[in-house]
This record gives structure tokens, sequence and C-alpha cells, in this order.
């Protein structure tokens, strides 16, 4: 993740953390082999993670949960989280539930036609469950509750016994748990961030660059030292560039700001951009009145370009269209 995190704990904190008492996480045996997953997941979530290797795979996601509960010994309530989908923790109902999002109030969500629909009842339960078909406006998000363990692998079997070929999906088992009389509650979700592909990975991670800026002729039209209008008047707000950066602040973009201002004058240009409703993670003073170079490295994790340079007209509120192509 761009703060530093794994995935699988941002993934996790999708989860109310008093609603669980046990972390189970399953792993390939090729990955574990590969990449040290058992010392990884220890180091981002401690003692509390349960690592359990698979020595073979399986035949989707919803047989995986079933190996997680035979071998880790879960009984009673659980719940599966997708690691590949965020969004801001809401209290889970009792029993058996799915969440679930709009895609009419996700304009950006991508990829839908891969996604499982879910179609609810009057009462918001889950009527059923279809795997790649736009068969209503809700699409499942990547966190699902079932109300019993036992319950979950009986009815498991009963629906690998239908899906004799192909891939065991978590709707298929929702879908028999609806079907069989189980009340499947549909807990609505907003502000969901899906990271299932490397394209959606990517877009996720750009919006969380880091954008190192300049005050004078940026942020504020340019005042001088020495000529009016002076560093200690008032500053008038570029309007067209703050909002710019206040969109990238609300993706989750860090603001940097460089300014040739005087450490005296910190506090006031602090409170200037705080009402403005920018929160700059840095407001480094004193700078040299002269080029800056920004020097960064790339990798696979991080791909070429990770350095980018943007040469603005001083005062021009063109901040956005010089920004466009990176978000």
């Amino acid at each position: 993740m761009p703060d530093g995190q794994l995935a699988l704990q941002r993934a996790a904190a999708s989860v109310p953390q008093d609603a669980f008492d046990r972390i189970v996480v399953a792993v390939r045996a090729d990955h574990e082999e590969k990449y040290g997953c058992r010392a990884l997941l220890h180091r981002g979530f401690g003692d509390r993670a349960e690592v359990l290797v698979l020595p073979h795979d399986t035949r989707g996601p919803a047989d995986t949960v079933a190996e997680m509960i035979r071998r880790a010994g879960v009984t009673g309530p659980f719940a599966v989280k997708d690691a590949d989908s965020f969004f801001e923790p809401v209290p889970l109902p009792q029993g058996s539930f799915v969440t679930l999002c709009d895609v009419r109030n996700n304009p950006e969500m991508s990829n839908v036609g891969a996604k499982s629909f879910a179609v609810l009842s009057d009462q918001g339960l889950v009527v059923q469950m279809v795997e790649k078909s736009l068969v209503s406006n809700f699409v499942s998000i990547g966190l699902y509750g079932v109300s019993d363990a036992a319950l979950y692998l009986e009815t498991f079997a009963a629906a690998a016994h239908d899906c004799a070929n192909g891939e065991i999906f978590l709707s298929h088992v929702l879908n028999r748990l609806a079907r069989d009389g189980e009340p499947v509650r549909a807990l609505q979700v907003d502000d969901f961030i899906d990271v299932g592909t490397l394209k959606e990975w990517r877009r996720f991670v750009r919006g969380h660059g880091t954008l190192v800026c300049d005050l004078d002729g940026v942020v504020f039209e340019n005042h001088s030292r020495y000529f009016p209008p002076y560093w200690d008047a008032e500053d008038v707000p570029i309007a067209a560039n703050v909002a710019e950066l206040k969109r990238w602040q609300k993706k989750g973009a860090q603001l940097i700001f460089m300014t040739a201002r005087p450490e005296v004058l910190r506090a006031r240009i602090e409170a200037t951009l705080s009402g403005l409703g920018l929160k700059p993670h840095a407001l480094i003073m004193d700078c040299l009145h002269g080029r800056r170079f920004l020097i960064n490295d790339y990798a696979g994790s991080n791909p070429h370009p990770t350095a980018v340079a943007i040469n603005l007209h001083r005062n021009a509120p063109v901040l956005s269209d010089l920004l466009a192509e990176w978000l």
C-alpha cells in the first residue's frame, strides 16, 4: 500500500475490529516458498494472524474457505473478507449477510461485468446471487458473513455437487443458502475501492502520489520579500489550483509544500492552508529561490516514471490541466 501497510491489512480494516476474535489467512504453498508469506503476515498482524499454507489449488474461493474452516477448526459465525477491496467499516448484522455497493453511486467502478450481483427483496434480503451477469444494480464487494461454519460446509458441499465443473464462488454458496431459507441480509456500503486487477491497483496507487508544490505563484498569487505584494501581506488563493490540490488530497495524495518564505511565517501559512481545506504532510520553509529537482527510484512495484516535473506559469490557474493525465 502507498502508506506502507500490506493490502491485506487495509482489507481487514474494512471489518469492525470488535466484530471478530480470530484472523485466519490462507496462502498457496508456492507463494509461501517464493515470498515467505508467513513471516510478512506476522510482521503485519503480529501473533493475531493464523496463517494456513494450502498445498494445492482449490476449485475457487468458496472451496478455499471450506479448506480454511476445516484446517483452522472454525466454528460458529464467521466472515470472509477478500483481499482486493477496501471500504470504511460498518456494523455487521447478526446472521448471514453480504456487503453490496450500488453501481449507480460509484461511477468509477470498472470491470463491472466480471463481478457478482445480488437481487434483493423489498425487505432487504438477498433473493439471488448471480456471477458475471448484470441482473441488478447491486455488486458484491468482498465481505460475506455466514451464521454458522457447519452450515457453510453443508451448503458448500451441495453447491459443489451442483457445479460439477468450474470454479465455485462465495456467491454460489450464498445463493443456495438464500434458496434454502437462510436469511441473507444485504449490507450496503459506500466509498468502495476496488483493486482486483493490476489496472485498478495502479489507478489506486496513482491517486496516492506525493505532490511537492510551491506556494507562491501556484497555491497563492505570487508574493515577494522585497516587492509588493509582500510576503507578510494577506495571501490571495488561486482558487482553481486549490480545488485541484483538494481533489488529489481526497483521492489520498500527500501534499508537501515548499517555499522560500522564512520560518517566522510558518504559523500564518499553516493557518491559511488549513482555512482552504488543505492538509499538508509537510511544509518546508526557507527553500532556495532556484531550480528544484525531484529524484526518485523505480521498480516493478512502483513503475517508471516515479518522478514527474510540472512547470506552471506564475499565477496560472491551470494545475488541473497539467495534472490530468496523472490521476
